[in-house]
């Protein structure tokens, strides 16, 4: 999945016949000005545009400001695009669009909605790092400066320091948040595989409220946020859960060295799991099967009221 990708190639002729619908609907500049306010859309945003051009001249500029606009930390949930569908969706009689049209716009929507989902879980995500530059593993941030992982990525290796670098995505390397991490765990368990550990520094990235500690299902969809082999990160296409057990799940998500400790969500970007690795000894599953540690045997083996 790639969130930051609001608006496929294959949309872009669709959409922009719809918009010049719109437009030729509202032919005058401080017309087309009143609904892209009306939208709610940003005015430093709407100052790059010639709002007097002719619609088949204009439709084609906004829909290539959708496509290279990105989405900021100070607004993680909006988007020119999604704001001016939304809005236009209110009236959407008024414009003469065609049922697949209609239906575009609703499907922008949805995705854009989807995207906010995704990007916000994500920035929650960070990869663990020792020495630093050199990443072990990857974490999930829970309450203000707790990370959640694998305890095997520090203890196979001896770990004496580490670090966790947030909002670490392809183009962004020396852009994010790196804090150290108190190497005096706050709790973890060997046999569970998990770590609680206490960031040095309050990050300012969002963390994940954990409200899903329902037992899981075979056949659940879920993905993963990880750093495969330390890369930048990487949301998964949807995958499953093939089987559940006690103190564990097994799923289908491919992933690598330096995806241990990343967390698993369900279809609403709840966390549900975190990533281990291989079954390990005692249990065989066919090649490329994985294994997680599922939220509610954690939660299970933590003192209470710690997340």
């Amino acid at each position: 999945m790639e969130p930051e990708v609001f608006l496929e190639q294959s949309n872009v002729i669709p959409l922009t016949k719809a918009l010049i619908k719109v437009l030729n609907d509202k032919p005058n500049a401080s017309d087309r000005l009143t609904l892209l306010n009306n939208a709610g859309i940003n005015s430093a945003w709407i100052g790059n545009l010639r709002l007097e051009s002719q619609p088949n001249t204009l439709a084609p500029s906004l829909v290539a400001a959708f496509k290279a606009y990105r989405i900021s930390r100070g607004q993680p949930d909006y988007h020119p695009m999604v704001k001016l569908l939304e809005h236009l969706s209110e009236f959407i009689e008024s414009y003469g669009l065609s049922d697949e049209e209609v239906d575009l716009f609703s499907r922008l929507i949805d995705q854009g909605q989807e995207n906010f989902k995704a990007l916000k879980v994500r920035s929650a995500v960070g990869r663990i790092e020792s020495p630093k530059g050199n990443g072990i593993g990857t974490g999930v941030l829970l309450e203000k400066n707790l990370l959640l992982t694998c305890n095997h990525i520090f203890s196979k290796t001896q770990v004496q320091q580490a670090w966790v670098r947030l909002g670490y995505k392809t183009g962004s390397y020396g852009l994010e948040d790196i804090f150290e991490l108190d190497m005096k765990f706050v709790c973890f368990h060997n046999r569970l595989d998990y770590a609680l550990v206490r960031i040095k520094g309050e990050p300012p990235q969002q963390s994940i409220v954990v409200r899903n500690y329902t037992f899981l299902n075979d056949g659940q969809d879920i993905r993963l946020i990880h750093h495969p082999l330390g890369k930048p990160v990487v949301i998964s296409d949807i995958g499953k859960i093939v089987q559940v057990g006690e103190d564990y799940i097994d799923h289908n998500i491919s992933a690598d060295e330096g995806s241990s400790g990343a967390p698993i969500f369900n279809t609403q970007w709840e966390l549900v799991a975190i990533h281990r690795g291989h079954s390990g000894i005692g249990r065989s599953v066919l090649q490329g099967i994985l294994a997680g540690i599922p939220m509610y045997s954690i939660k299970n083996h933590m003192p209470l009221n710690l997340v």
